[in-house]
């Protein structure tokens, strides 16, 4: 009869401390609804502009494999990014050869002119109809390489059209044998300033860890119509990678002169939410908050940013995923 009254007696115990233990868990609950939101050791707060702060305790750093770097200044020279091909150069061989023949016949009606000019002043056996006809010769040869001329710098550019015929003639030799290239590329519309390309790093599609030499960089005369962007002739020199017809090709124009100071972010630090770029950055030893990345250039080593962080600034490079997690935990409103 003793056993079974102990047995009852710790029954109705037990019973007490679980009431017990509920109550208190009900009580800690009712105290939560006012304390921030933890999870995994992570409290999300609002500073006083409404900006997410993650607060995270060295332990809970230590098992997210939490790192940071501090972000040292760095002047960047200007660039922009340009696509395009290589050109056929046959159709400059055969321009070129039509102004060659041009030159030489301009040069005999020239000559043939004057000397009608003289003999006629002189009435030494040359009528005016004589004259006459070789004036309009002349003037229509000269006529004809002027527009030839007009033809080449409309669509070659000033730099070839600017050389003498000889150069111009060595040129087209070396596009024919592939020793060097012409390239038309055009950056994109809206992403150009107003400045010249000094330099370009040209790289052949599917050789990109083989840059290309160029000799000369300037402003085509014609814009591409499928991009409508502003549009640059590349001279490429093409002795170890053969440059064909037809060829893609990408091109860092780089300006001349002083660059834009920034810092370079590393590829780990950079989290995509939303369509945009952000890093997480450190406001102290515990506390990180979120900063959205503006006018970005993606480079090997990272990305350029020249706005929005100032050199110093300590970014997460490592565990950034599991603080945009509790963040976005964050945001969420518990429902009653």
């Amino acid at each position: 009869m003793m056993r079974y009254r102990n047995i009852g007696g710790f029954a109705i115990a037990a019973a007490a401390i679980l009431f017990a233990l509920a109550s208190l868990s009900y009580s800690r609950a009712d105290e939560d609804d006012e304390a921030p939101i933890i999870s995994r050791g992570a409290t999300v707060l609002r500073d006083a502009t409404g900006r997410a702060v993650i607060a995270i305790e060295p332990p809970i750093q230590k098992q997210i494999h939490l790192a940071t770097k501090t972000l040292p200044p760095i002047e960047r020279p200007i660039e922009a990014r340009a696509y395009g091909k290589v050109l056929d150069p046959v159709p400059l061989s055969k321009l070129n050869a039509d102004l060659s023949g041009a030159e030489a016949m301009v040069e005999a009606a020239r000559a043939q002119f004057l000397r009608s000019r003289r003999l006629y002043t002189e009435q030494a056996n040359v009528s005016l109809r004589e004259f006459q006809t070789a004036q309009a010769t002349y003037l229509t040869d000269k006529a004809r390489l002027q527009t030839l001329e007009q033809q080449l710098r409309d669509n070659w550019g000033a730099e070839i059209a600017q050389r003498s015929s000889r150069s111009r003639a060595e040129l087209v030799s070396a596009l024919i044998d592939r020793r060097e290239a012409v390239a038309q590329v055009t950056v994109p519309a809206g992403e150009m300033t107003r400045w010249i390309p000094a330099e370009a790093e040209v790289y052949i599609l599917g050789n990109e860890a083989h840059p290309l030499i160029t000799s000369a960089v300037y402003s085509a005369p014609s814009v591409d119509r499928r991009m409508q962007g502003q549009s640059f002739f590349l001279l490429i020199r093409a002795e170890a990678i053969p440059a064909k017809p037809g060829s893609a090709i990408s091109a860092t124009l780089i300006a001349a002169g002083k660059g834009r100071r920034g810092v370079i972010v590393p590829r780990s630090a950079v989290v995509r939410y939303a369509g945009d770029a952000w890093v997480y950055e450190a406001l102290d030893a515990n506390r990180f908050t979120r900063r959205k990345l503006a006018a970005v250039q993606a480079l090997r080593e990272g990305y350029f940013v020249g706005e929005g962080l100032k050199p110093g600034t300590r970014v997460v490079t490592s565990g950034e995923q599991t603080l945009l997690s509790e963040e976005l935990k964050g945001q969420i409103v518990p429902e009653d």
